[in-house]
């Protein structure tokens, strides 16, 4: 395993799952934005130049879809030019860099899992200014790794979960498109899939990883509100009512089907994780004993 790991974004669901689960044998330096700038390249040196990590893992990213529409600039600025100042400051120093992306970089018009050989095509600023960010890290070293994950979540931070929990504590019909498909991914499952990277110098390029099954966001939250039920912490009227997206316009477009073929990389990694219910639950737990 690597012995000194430098995690960028670690105040972020991903950053926190990491630093939870980290390998005792592992030295972790957590960097927020307070700590490092990752939009700054001479804060970025000056980190590596003190940190001295054997890896570097990305999980910092302007990751608030709508407002990325009315904020380009701030988007791309932390989603495609900090990434590629990050890599290439890594590379002059001989260190390995673990991204994190989207499966917003798709299109949504496939009727079938993407692989990651998939032809992309994103179609909102966010998924733009992401596939950006993972070109610019694969072409500065074939050793960097780029994951992408999707619709993540946990009992802590800002997430799908969380304002299903919220809304449905106060009794709230809740209304929620049933024709966007993908899959939820629990923050810790994918902690677990980056720790076994990093512990894989061999592995280089392209990953998919999300938990296992394919779900809309219909069948989340009512997988929420049946979990929410079995632990006494729904109100008697809160129900989920499945619409669809055009009765929720929103500022950016979703992907209509975003389902990432992720079993080569689950073996290039060693981990299947669970099904995406089995992580919902744990995260709806967590967040109604709060």
């Amino acid at each position: 395993m690597t012995s000194r790991a430098l995690i960028f974004g670690s105040s972020g669901q991903v950053g926190l799952a990491l630093r939870a689960i980290a390998p005792a044998s592992v030295d972790v330096i957590a960097h927020d934005l307070s700590e490092t700038n990752i939009c700054d390249e001479s804060a970025v040196a000056r980190t590596l130049d003190q940190v001295r990590p054997n890896i570097v893992i990305n999980c910092a990213a302007f990751t608030a879809v709508d407002d990325a529409e009315l904020r380009p600039d701030e988007a791309f600025s932390a989603n495609a030019e900090a990434p590629g100042l990050i890599a290439a400051q890594a590379k002059h120093r001989g260190i390995r860099l673990v991204h994190i992306s989207t499966d917003y970089v798709f299109d949504g018009q496939a009727h079938a899992p993407y692989v990651p050989a998939a032809e992309v095509g994103p179609i909102n600023v966010y998924g733009a200014t992401k596939l950006e960010g993972e070109r610019r890290v694969l072409a500065t070293s074939g050793e960097n790794v780029v994951v992408r994950t999707a619709w993540v979540h946990s009992g802590t931070g800002t997430n799908f979960i969380k304002t299903c929990v919220r809304v449905l504590s106060k009794g709230i019909a809740m209304r929620v498109v049933d024709d966007q498909i993908g899959t939820p991914t629990r923050a810790l499952h994918l902690a677990r899939a980056l720790w076994r990277i990093a512990d894989r110098p061999s592995v280089g390029g392209l990953l998919h990883f999300t938990d296992a099954g394919v779900a809309s966001w219909y069948d989340v939250a009512t997988e929420v509100l049946a979990a929410m039920k079995a632990a006494g912490g729904a109100a008697e009227t809160a129900s989920v009512i499945p619409v669809g997206t055009q009765e929720v316009p929103r500022p950016a477009r979703r992907p209509q089907f975003s389902v990432l073929d992720k079993r080569s990389s689950w073996n290039t990694i060693g981990y299947i994780p669970p099904h995406w219910r089995e992580g919902v639950v744990a995260s709806t737990s967590e967040l109604i004993s709060l």
